[in-house]
């Protein structure tokens, strides 16, 4: 209980940011849409954001308390006339509250956000459950949706998610993997085409050099995502 409330004070207290980070049309570089992406700012180096993201899996109501406050700001300080991707974990859309509260939220703007639906922490048969149930409301209730991290280390292949998804976010380790085996840009390749037939929009993440942009253009990817192009950032 200790390490709970601890855990529950430094989230209160930290500073928050939000990254908007620009996901552009691979051809012509046009910004397309934002995500909106959670950092705290920690005085304490040995615990990252990632790091309170893991604990909050164990405490839900703290958990779904964070992200009310988080994916509010990211809604509210966001200006431009693009479409925002927001991340959400399901695991904060288990509870009747919970989900009357994100259907009020969510409706609203259904025609400016995509839902990028994450795994953190999910990884039993209940947790993947619990994806596919929120995927099924979310596509019911027609807003578009993005499965994260494609290819990801740990993640959850699923024709049925893939399916619901309009977009297909492809995880950086596809290009990590590329750099050493060059056959790889084959499999890559295949699978960017298989999505286009399926009327799939895919997006490369982890674009960080020049050669990374030139890979996601060769292989028809419809958009790009990385530190290679500029992101904004709002404390809060």
């Amino acid at each position: 209980m200790k390490k709970i409330e601890n855990l529950k004070a430094l989230i209160c207290t930290a500073k928050y940011l939000t990254k908007y980070e620009p996901i552009l049309n691979t051809n012509n570089l046009d910004i397309y849409a934002y995500e909106a992406l959670s950092k705290f700012e920690l005085s304490r180096n040995s615990l990252s954001t990632e790091d309170i993201f893991r604990e909050l899996h164990k405490n839900n109501q703290l958990f779904y308390y964070l992200e009310k406050r988080n994916k509010r700001l990211q809604v509210d300080n966001f200006t431009e006339e693009k479409t925002l991707f927001l991340n959400f974990d399901a695991d904060i859309f288990v509870t009747d509250e919970q989900k009357e509260y994100w259907k009020n939220f969510l409706k609203p703007i259904k025609n400016k956000i995509v839902v990028e639906i994450t795994e953190n922490g999910s990884d039993d048969e209940t947790s993947a459950q619990t994806i596919h149930e929120f995927s099924k409301w979310l596509n019911y209730n027609y807003i578009n949706t993005a499965l994260d991290d494609y290819a990801q280390d740990g993640t959850m292949f699923s024709f049925k998610l893939m399916n619901e998804s309009k977009y297909v976010k492809i995880d950086k380790s596809f290009l990590r993997e590329i750099r050493k085996n060059k056959n790889f840009f084959y499999y890559l390749e295949g699978f960017v085409k298989t999505m286009r037939l399926n009327g799939k929009k895919t997006i490369i993440e982890g674009v960080e050099t020049l050669d990374d942009l030139q890979i996601a253009k060769d292989v028809n990817s419809d958009y790009v995502q990385g530190y290679l192009f500029k992101t904004q950032i709002i404390e809060k």
